[in-house]
């Protein structure tokens, strides 16, 4: 569906260059949610804007549906574009023009006939759920009514790839996650690809399939969103996931531990099972609990607790053999 292959993106400035984006590769499947995660100045939307051709890549090619954009010419462009919608983070609707006029100026740009516009707007409209609102200008809507219509303005011309350009970041959390809900619906009953540019990993979380961790332009870690959240390989990484699952002890506590400090991992059905339960009675050594929960990511449970195990030195390394032997990642931090 969405082939980025080798990538790079340099700027050049007066005191020299500036590289946006650096090499990437990317593969996004056919009906994929795809997140790129960074902070500012990762080069995440460098590389959304090289996707859609607003900015021509240095180097290398985009191909959408097998079409390699980078080759096309300025009308070819236009046209391939069509398949391509935008959602913007400060929504750039016209101030001038209702909720319908917006949207039907997206389709007027691609030369929709003119009887077809009306019954599209209102289908559009009730897609995103602001049936009412047809004849509202965007001052009377609030934050998350505004996304709505710039979601619906971006799927107006039947795209197959949605881009999300911080689209969430301007939202109170409540209307984030019922905009997050309102994209997922739309993939879902769509088949919509959609690439989500994002810092939060709240949000990558709830609707993302895959992502990847991008840093000084380049991307440092991939994967599915439940593989990096349950074990993050590359520090950039650890730090957003620590966001969501954080397991800081403060020192005071550390230093009262006199048994063993173990973080026990426990993925997909494995986290609902008393596997702990089970360990403490077969091995009989006991279990001071320090942190712990249970996210829910995809779906897929993922559990992760932090423990003190105080007894004989021999049950207790029997006890985290056999927590390992059940299907649980334990990792030993702090000897007796």
């Amino acid at each position: 569906m969405l082939n980025i292959k080798n990538v790079s993106k340099i700027y050049k400035t007066k005191s020299g260059t500036v590289t946006g984006v650096d090499k990437v590769s990317l593969t996004i499947e056919k009906g994929e949610i795809f997140g790129i995660v960074g902070y500012s100045g990762a080069g995440k939307s460098s590389l959304l804007r090289c996707i859609n051709m607003l900015e021509r890549p240095t180097s290398g090619q985009v191909f959408i549906e097998g079409i390699d954009l980078t080759t096309l010419n300025a009308k070819e462009l236009r046209q391939a574009r069509l398949k391509i919608g935008m959602i913007f983070q400060h929504f750039h609707l016209i101030s001038q023009k209702t909720v319908g006029e917006n949207i039907a100026f997206a389709l007027k740009a691609a030369q929709t006939p003119k009887n077809e516009i009306k019954p599209r707007v209102k289908e559009l409209l009730d897609m995103v759920g602001l049936a009412d609102k047809l004849n509202v200008y965007p001052s009377q809507l609030s934050g998350g009514q505004k996304q709505r219509v710039g979601i619906a303005r971006a799927l107006a011309n039947n795209p197959s790839v949605l881009l999300c350009d911080e689209a969430t970041s301007a939202l109170d959390p409540t209307t984030t996650l019922s905009i997050l809900h309102l994209l997922k619906k739309i993939n879902r009953e769509l088949g919509l690809t959609i690439v989500l540019i994002t810092h939060e990993m709240d949000v990558v979380k709830e609707i993302c399939d895959r992502m990847a961790v991008m840093q000084d332009g380049r991307v440092v870690e991939e994967g599915t969103v439940y593989e990096l959240f349950s074990n993050p390989q590359e520090p950039l990484t650890k730090e957003f996931i620590s966001s969501i699952v954080s397991f800081t002890i403060p020192e005071a506590i550390l230093n009262e531990v006199s048994g063993q400090l173990v973080k026990v991992l426990f993925k997909g059905k494995i986290a609902g099972e008393g596997i702990i339960s089970d360990t403490i009675e077969r091995y009989q050594v006991k279990g001071n609990f320090l942190h712990g929960t249970i996210e829910y990511i995809q779906e897929q449970p993922l559990g992760i607790f932090l423990m003190e195990l105080t007894g004989e030195t021999e049950r207790i390394q029997m006890a985290i053999d056999y927590m390992e032997k059940r299907g649980a990642q334990v990792e030993v931090i702090k000897h007796v």
